[in-house]
């Protein structure tokens, strides 16, 4: 891509402001005033006046622990397990020591740290130092009051404090991540307010350490402004909690509060659109994003303020996106876009995509009554405090999203993806079909795995292949500028098919290829049919390759006679996919018809080491199936992928 078509794009498609604003922090970043902003050891000025205070704001306190709280999920009581053996299980994956040492390199200023620390993805560096662990402690501490809970968080906190100092090391360098820290060190001290471990010392350490978090989040905002995502949600949450936290013993901490109740409030009205999609295109970026909303509509109903109707709005949209799309059965959603492996709030949770503890407590929060009979999801509705005077339930079947496009029945559906992108988008996945029946995900999506990694594994599962749907002459549906940057942004438009049970929509202009993809779902007697029609330009007399493309779980496979079986207990799926030239109805022979399991191929001719695999958390991924179909033809193409589904135990 030339350099003006470049410049036009990320003004269209970006952003003055965002532009202005990221390259004011570029500017700052390399001409050394953030070094001189935030230095060594912090530059908070009143640590006399902290000490003297005792710093901590009991009302507060006493206000956010929730007597109802006590942890019955199983993600918790397994993590409180671990974690007093000194282990825990990054991004709820497999479990490790615990260490917030760092390497013995010499520590730079944060402003030298970027995408990887001691030759590794940062964000394995970060997942410790986050403290989202220490919350399964707070919750273990409710239940029998061990000690041993808080003194671990306690001795945690200090040999952080001793390893990372203020401003000094990667564990400084993202103010999101500083944000998430301060958070949960007030929220789980708070939960061991009366424990003889939580003595005047800690909390004068604590509380001082909480303030430095603030000034280094302060100097930064700009940039996260300009990437308009979570990131200002987080370290807008953080001046809120934390300027909550210090009350009056910082005469600044008032305004801190404001100022992150503003910024809060403004990046909830820009970053969700008006028909719920949240910014970041991300099932969890959206849970990440509801779970930030509801610790701030807690603070605010603690402190007897009320949610401006324009930002409630906005939430109560957000919220019937994710119920339109949970499977009560596991609680899981389409494992759509990045997937980062951030789960802040784990409270009733039973594996780590369990969303029903979020659509509960944000059913009842933003739309006024819940959306599951009780259950284990309901603690962290009840941990939050929140309360509600109806028996009545949300009927999740009535629940509508205009962004998520259905159709099926609640124990058999599928949905197609087409968006217009108002901000940026994180996969090149328009047009991608999601199968869901008895439970199981039959045609799903990829996750992410790394973002930081040696290709093929640096965001490596965010482009077109990788999806269910068409790749036309091996090519992304947008140009990819750089791992988290598309431009040239794959607008879908949606079509009126007239019938109930078919929904319709097609990309015009293939990244500027002039093929135009109309792309149909139908749910049918015996399950569902996807429909692709390819459509050159008139006067297009050129091949192209076309590459169609499912995901699908890792069950007992066979081919034969160019039909895929898939067998799991009693559930059988028959995936039939033809191929014919619309205007002449002439039967197209497929080149190849390939099975690809945790990159190696075993059947067909197609290789690449990135399919057969699916990653449901962050740096975890596991082999599944891979079934691609390829043609070359010259002209219109329409491919039929026929879904046949049987339950044989009836």
């Amino acid at each position: 891509m030339n350099l003006p078509r470049k410049l036009f794009l990320l003004i269209k498609e970006i952003g003055v402001s965002d532009l202005v604003n990221y390259t004011r922090y570029q500017l700052e970043l390399r001409s050394g005033w953030l070094k001189w902003r935030t230095p060594p050891g912090g530059s908070y000025p009143k640590r006399e006046v902290l000490l003297e205070a005792g710093v901590i704001n009991n009302n507060w306190r006493e206000n956010w622990h929730n007597s109802k709280f006590s942890s019955k999920a199983g993600l918790l009581q397994e993590e409180a397990k671990l974690l007093v053996s000194g282990r825990y299980r990054p991004f709820f994956g497999t479990e490790q020591l615990l260490d917030l040492t760092l390497p013995a390199l010499p520590l730079q200023h944060w402003t030298a740290y970027s995408n990887e620390f001691d030759k590794r993805d940062i964000k394995l560096t970060w997942e410790p130092a986050r403290f989202t662990w220490s919350l399964a402690l707070a919750g273990a501490y409710a239940m029998d009051t061990d000690e041993v809970y808080p003194e671990t968080f306690w001795e945690k906190v200090e040999e952080f404090n001793a390893s990372n100092p203020v401003n000094v090391g990667p564990n400084w360098s993202s103010a999101q991540e500083v944000a998430l820290r301060a958070v949960n060190w007030i929220i789980t001290s708070a939960a061991f307010q009366n424990s003889p471990s939580s003595t005047r010392a800690r909390l004068e350490n604590l509380s001082r350490s909480i303030a430095q978090h603030i000034e280094r989040i302060l100097p930064t905002l700009v940039y996260a402004r300009s990437q308009h995502n979570n990131h200002l949600l987080s370290e807008a949450l953080g001046l809120i909690i934390g300027g909550n936290f210090l009350g009056n013993s910082d005469p600044r901490a008032t305004g801190w509060v404001n100022q992150g109740i503003h910024e809060f409030e403004q990046a909830i009205i820009e970053q969700i659109d008006d028909e719920g999609n949240y910014s970041q295109h991300s099932a969890n970026y959206h849970r990440m994003m509801l779970h930030l909303a509801l610790l701030y509509e807690t603070c605010l109903r603690k402190t007897g303020r009320k949610i401006p109707q324009p930002v409630r709005d906005k939430l109560s949209l957000a919220t019937r996106w994710l119920l339109s799309q949970l499977e009560p059965t596991n609680g899981r959603l389409p494992n759509l876009g990045h997937n980062d492996g951030t789960l802040l709030l784990p409270f009733g949770c039973v594996e780590y995509r369990d969303y029903r503890p979020v659509a509960q407590a944000a059913a009842i929060a933003f739309l006024g009554k819940p959306c599951l009979p009780p259950g284990n999801w309901d603690e962290l509705a009840a941990w939050l405090g929140l309360e509600y005077n109806t028996q009545e339930v949300i009927n999740l079947d009535s629940i509508a999203a205009p962004a998520v496009h259905k159709v099926g029945t609640p124990h058999c559906w599928g949905s197609l993806r087409g968006v217009r992108f108002h901000n940026r988008p994180a996969h090149a996945d328009q047009l991608h079909v999601d199968i869901w029946w008895h439970g199981f995900n039959l045609a799903r999506d990829v996750g992410t795995y790394l973002y930081n990694a040696p290709p093929p594994w640096q965001n490596g599962l965010d482009g077109t292949r990788v999806h269910n749907t068409v790749t036309i002459d091996s090519r992304d549906q947008m140009q990819r500028i750089s791992r988290f940057l598309w431009l040239d942004q794959a607008q879908a438009t949606w079509l009126n098919t007239g019938e109930p049970e078919t929904i319709s929509a097609v990309l015009h202009d293939f990244n500027r290829t002039g093929i135009s993809h109309q792309r149909s779902l139908t749910r049918g007697k015996k399950g569902f049919r996807v429909t692709d029609k390819l459509t050159p330009k008139v006067k297009d007399n050129a091949p192209h390759d076309y590459c169609l493309h499912w995901l699908l779980p890792d069950w007992q496979w066979q081919i034969e006679d160019g039909s895929l079986t898939l067998s799991h207990e009693n559930f059988r799926v028959n995936l039939l996919v033809e191929a014919l030239n619309p205007q002449t109805d002439e039967i197209i022979r497929n080149d190849d018809m390939s099975i690809i399991r945790a990159g190696k191929t075993l059947a067909g001719q197609r290789k690449d080491e990135i399919l057969g695999w699916e990653s449901e958390s962050y740096g975890e991924k596991h082999p599944v199936l891979s079934f691609s179909v390829t043609y070359t033809c010259v002209g219109p193409l329409k491919i039929t992928s026929e879904w046949e589904l049987i339950d044989e135990s009836n």
